[in-house]
């Protein structure tokens, strides 16, 4: 089975795990990133999934630095100004280098994740690795670091809508002001054949906000897959409903 791992998620917190302090003197204290103990703590979480999956067939997938969803609104994640890790990007360029790994211009990991679990290029089973709830737009096998599970078709696109509702103050876009987790449900049961557009335009238009805004929302929690990746141009291909 080949493991698609979310290394963002591991080499976020085994860098902010090996930073220490370092008291110089009263007047000076530095935060160092201690590479050893950072490599050591990515080698033993691969580790540990390699012995759960009883595979060592790998694939690290990386974020660009670029993002796309810029483009659509150029405030995406513009809350969070909170630094990297100290060495975080050593120890990024060292996982790449040590380990199969895949980054892609302008693209999150999640994107990447999503376009090889879906374009055929990975034969025989596999699992994406990663804690993040967007993941479960990608029909397939998951394990989220708690559970493991199948992604349905069905499952994997009212997730979708109902990030779109909901939005990600994580990922900072707002999604239907006035809707939550609660009230994104009942809207998207009320839906019998699958479409959820039309739904979710009349959930933004009743709360006083726009198609356009709805539209933007749902290109934002979008995770694309392989039909909504151009191989040829290495371009995304928005959704439009």
């Amino acid at each position: 089975m080949k493991l698609l791992i979310d290394a963002d998620y591991f080499w976020y917190r085994a860098s902010a795990t090996a930073e220490e302090e370092h008291e110089y003197n009263e007047e000076l204290t530095v935060i160092i990133g201690n590479f050893t103990t950072g490599k050591t703590i990515i080698r033993n979480e691969l580790r540990k999934l390699q012995e759960r999956f009883e595979s060592d067939d790998i694939l690290l997938c990386f974020t660009d630095r670029a993002n796309f969803r810029k483009s659509i609104d150029p405030e995406y994640k513009g809350n969070r100004t909170k630094r990297k890790p100290c060495g975080y990007l050593r120890l990024k360029q060292w996982g790449m280098e040590t380990f199969p790994s895949m980054m892609v211009e302008g693209l999150e990991a999640d994107d990447v994740l999503g376009i090889l679990a879906t374009n055929g290029s990975i034969k025989g089973p596999h699992i994406i690795i990663s804690p993040d709830k967007d993941m479960e737009q990608i029909e397939g096998r998951l394990y989220n670091l708690k559970e493991e599970f199948d992604v349905t078709k069905e499952s994997a696109v009212r997730k979708l809508y109902e990030q779109c509702l909901c939005g990600d103050q994580t990922d900072g876009y707002s999604g239907c002001k006035g809707v939550g987790i609660k009230k994104a449900g009942l809207i998207l049961d009320k839906v019998k054949d699958g479409n959820y557009w039309p739904a979710v335009v009349e959930a933004y238009h009743s709360y006083d906000q726009t198609t356009e805004s709805a539209l933007k929302n749902l290109q934002l929690a979008k995770i694309l897959q392989a039909e909504n990746w151009d191989t040829e141009s290495k371009q995304p291909i928005l959704i439009t409903s």
